[in-house]
């Protein structure tokens, strides 16, 4: 297993795992392209418009650094998807810092769910992330047991991984922090 940042040089995989397998079980997020936490804008527009944007949005972040995250790799295979980046890329929660990096999306290939994946990909985003000099790392994971709101993780994924329980954010989701240096 290995991971590759998103770039201009991953986007075609990033888009081609968005396109066609990221969401086969979970048809009315397929058009999110990972643009949620990036949203600056109304996002008023739905269905086949919204996801159209979405893409586009997608592709014009990563051309100019504004998305980041990391594509695991088996292979040519990608098995997912993390968004994680500086906490300075997600302007809808507070508190960013250019040392404080944030994790907020887990995006597994349906066929390989149930393997570990997630907890894999997560280790090799925390020493990506450490080498890249940041301080800290936050999440807001599941606390609620497998849902529909898995796809920020499940807290026993980080608090596993030296994560520190910061406080419980209502509606499923608990704050969690690890100190990189």
């Amino acid at each position: 297993m290995e991971i590759k940042r998103l770039s201009v040089d991953t986007l075609d995989d990033f888009l081609e795992y968005f396109d066609h397998r990221a969401f086969l079980e979970n048809k009315e997020w397929s058009g999110c392209y990972c643009q949620f936490y990036l949203a600056t804008e109304d996002t008023s527009v739905t269905g086949e418009d919204q996801s159209a944007k979405n893409r586009s949005l997608a592709c014009s972040r990563v051309e100019t650094g504004a998305m980041d995250g990391y594509l695991l790799y088996e292979g040519d295979s990608i098995l997912g998807w993390c968004a994680a980046a500086s906490s300075m890329l997600f302007p809808a929660f507070p508190e960013a810092d250019e040392t404080l990096a944030r994790i907020l999306c887990f995006n597994i290939d349906p066929a390989r769910r149930g393997e570990g994946l997630a907890g894999e990909l997560l280790d090799l985003v925390i020493q990506d992330l450490t080498s890249r000099g940041f301080e800290a790392v936050e999440a807001a994971p599941n606390h609620s047991g497998y849902s529909s709101k898995s796809y920020r993780g499940s807290s026993q994924m980080f608090l596993s991984r030296d994560f520190h329980k910061v406080t419980d954010l209502g509606d499923g989701f608990i704050l969690v922090r690890k100190y990189l240096t």
